[in-house]
């Protein structure tokens, strides 16, 4: 019988432990990459949503501590759009509001007058007509995570919003957005003359100047900070606190799988003391007894990393039915993500196997064979 045959015979001695110690290391591996996913998932849905909306920088309040957070004053708008080199600019108000049913929306607020409206992809219906105001245009995931269809009432922050148009984006962030007119957002949050962010286009063949000195400018205006998607996140701290927060359990729950593999290896060395006595002195070696017991945890964190890759798969599946965000991310496991995973569940795996694999070899032959 060759060493893997060993292996699955003896976990299958002990079928309770075995399948208690496997689940361990899946729900650990699928834990570790869900929660990572998530992470990766939110900050990359939110680039490529900026992305989309085709800005070459964005304007924010220096020091604004997230995406949602820190306020320009709409005056300053016209001073970034004068700005040599600046072919377009226009501001927008961010945030999550509460509609009527309870649950939030991602609201956008842009002016009457922004180029953004004309390039919004409508699927069915129109964008606002300068001056129009109580009217919304919805992302299609947004619309079917409300149940709502052109002709319908939203209410947001306690007023009532008429559907004129539904929006079909790419991204999962944008499909999940609720665009309205800017000076009804600032009305209901109580934000008057204020956005949230500046886009603008410029520096790409149409003037002399490039992004650099454009940038240089914006900064120079005062109190702003004027970066490109990937800067954007980059910048923000609850971005990188949610990354170091994953990250950290991820580890733990990589660790308390390990933990399962030893446990279960030592109860087993210990109960097959007589037998390991008897490999020795039948003429194994050391290392083919270590490696016995090696392959016994290998054989368990395979199995479990395949039950942690399948949950993680599932989780993939079900995210987009989450109420609270499943419409405004998109959940996606990387090939890169679960190999960095897989490889340091196995290497905490084979680490966990090597104790009671070390202390089974150091019992003399005479020794074992006299325990029972």
């Amino acid at each position: 019988m060759n060493l893997a045959g060993l292996a699955r015979r003896n976990l299958a001695r002990r079928p309770v432990r075995t399948c208690l110690s496997i689940l361990g290391i899946g729900l650990a591996v699928g834990s570790a990459l869900a929660l990572m996913s998530l992470s990766h998932s939110i900050q990359d849905g939110m680039r490529e949503g900026i992305n989309e909306m085709g800005d070459d920088l964005v304007v924010m309040q220096k020091g604004a501590s997230d995406i949602f957070g820190g306020f320009i004053p709409e005056q300053v708008i016209e001073r970034i759009a004068a700005i040599p080199g600046v072919t377009r600019a226009s501001g927008e108000l961010f945030m999550f509001a509460p509609s009527s049913d309870g649950s939030s929306v991602l609201a956008q607020g842009w002016p009457d007058t922004s180029y953004l409206w004309k390039k919004v992809p409508l699927r069915e219906g129109r964008v606002p007509a300068g001056g129009e105001h109580g009217v919304a245009v919805l992302g299609d995931a947004a619309a079917t995570a409300l149940g709502k269809k052109l002709g319908d009432d939203l209410v947001i922050l306690g007023d009532t919003f008429k559907i004129i148009g539904i929006a079909n984006y790419t991204t999962a962030v944008n499909r999940g957005v609720t665009l309205v007119p800017l000076t009804d957002l600032q009305k209901i949050s109580h934000r008057p003359e204020q956005v949230t962010m500046v886009h603008l286009n410029g520096g790409r063949g149409e003037g002399p100047a490039d992004l650099k000195h454009i940038k240089n400018a914006v900064e120079a205006l005062g109190d702003l900070s004027a970066s490109t998607a990937n800067e954007v996140l980059d910048k923000d701290r609850n971005f990188a606190i949610l990354d170091a927060v994953s990250l950290a359990i991820s580890i733990i729950a990589i660790i308390m799988g390990a933990i399962y593999v030893l446990n279960a290896l030592v109860m087993a060395t210990q109960e097959r003391t007589r037998e390991i006595g008897i490999f020795a002195a039948i003429g194994w070696s050391k290392q083919r007894i270590m490696a016995s017991i090696v392959v016994e945890g290998i054989l368990m964190c395979v199995i479990g990393c395949a039950l942690g890759l399948a949950l993680s798969v599932i989780a993939a599946l079900a995210f987009p039915y989450i109420p609270a965000i499943g419409n405004l991310v998109s959940f996606r496991p990387s090939a890169r993500l679960i190999a960095v995973v897989l490889t340091a569940a196995f290497v905490l795996c084979i680490v966990g196997s090597l104790l009671p694999a070390w202390r089974a070899v150091r019992m003399l032959p005479a020794e074992a064979l006299r325990r029972i």
